[in-house]
C-alpha cells in the first residue's frame, strides 16, 4: 500500500457488524483492513478476540459496538458492555445513544448513558450513533449538543440498519452543532468517491464502510491533481501529493 492510499484509508472504519457475519467473512474483512491500513476493523463483540489476532503487528485498531443497534439499554448495562469489550481487546467503541431518553427530554439520563462509556474507555475513542432517521431536526441538534457535553469523541449519523443512512444535510447540521468539540462520522449509503468528497466538505472526518477497498482503489486511480483535493481533509496526505 503506497503512502497516499494509506493516509486516505485512515478515513475508514472497515466494518462488519451484520448479525449473520461468519468467521470466514470477518477474516476476509480483517485481511482487507490490514492490507489497506484503515483506521479500524469494526466487528461484533463476539469477534473481538479474532480481530485482535488478525491485526497483530499492524496499526489498525480494533473497533466494536455497544448498545447496538437500538441503544435502549440502561446506562449501567452500556458501561458494563464497554468494560467487557475493552477487556477483550477493543480499542474504539461505536455506541448507540438512548433514543427514547432523547425524545423524552431526559437530559441527565441521556448524558450519563454516554459518560459511563466514555469513562470506561479511559481516553479511547467513543463514537455515539444518533440514528438520524428516527429524529426531527430539533432532536438531531439536541442529541449532538448533549453528546458533546458528555465528552464523546465523535457523533455518528447511523447504524446503517435503520431505513436511512447518512445525508449531507445531517452531516452539515452535526458539524455545526458540535462546533469542534467532537468530530463527525458518516455511515450508511455512501457508495462513490465524489460523494465521499462532498461528505468531507460537509464536515465528516471518519466513515463506516463495507466498501473501503473500492474507495481506496478509486482514490489510487485519480490523477495527482485530483488526489490533492483530498489533502485538506486527510492528515498525512498533504506532503505526499
Amino acid at each position: 500500500m503506497d503512502t497516499e492510499a494509506g493516509s486516505f484509508a485512515k478515513l475508514f472504519d472497515h466494518s462488519i457488524v451484520r448479525p449473520n457475519a461468519t468467521r470466514t467473512e470477518v477474516v476476509q474483512f480483517g485481511e482487507t483492513a490490514a492490507r489497506l491500513a484503515t483506521a479500524t476493523l469494526t466487528v461484533q463483540p463476539h469477534y473481538i478476540a479474532l480481530a485482535v489476532e488478525l491485526l497483530r503487528g499492524t496499526d489498525v485498531l480494533v473497533g466494536t459496538v455497544v448498545g447496538f443497534p437500538h441503544g435502549n439499554e440502561t446506562p449501567a448495562m452500556k458501561q458494563y458492555q464497554a468494560e467487557q469489550v475493552l477487556d477483550l481487546g477493543a480499542q474504539e467503541i461505536d455506541m448507540v445513544m438512548n433514543i427514547p431518553a432523547l425524545k423524552n427530554g431526559e437530559q441527565q439520563l441521556f448524558i450519563r448513558d454516554i459518560a459511563g462509556v466514555v469513562s470506561a474507555a479511559e481516553g479511547r475513542v467513543v463514537k455515539v450513533i444518533t440514528e438520524n432517521f428516527y429524529l426531527s431536526e430539533d432532536e438531531k441538534r439536541r442529541a449532538c449538543e448533549w453528546i458533546a457535553q458528555a465528552g464523546a469523541h465523535f457523533v455518528k449519523t447511523s447504524t446503517a440498519y435503520a431505513d436511512g443512512g447518512a445525508t449531507l444535510e445531517d452531516v452539515r447540521l452535526m458539524h455545526e452543532v458540535v462546533n469542534g468539540r467532537c468530530q463527525v462520522k458518516a455511515a450508511g449509503g455512501i457508495r462513490e468517491l465524489p460523494e465521499l468528497l462532498e461528505y468531507l466538505r460537509a464536515g465528516a472526518r471518519r466513515f463506516g464502510s463495507t466498501r473501503t477497498d473500492q474507495f481506496v482503489r478509486a482514490f489510487q486511480a485519480l490523477p495527482t491533481e485530483e488526489k490533492a483535493i483530498f489533502a485538506e481533509f486527510v492528515p498525512g496526505l498533504a506532503g505526499s501529493v
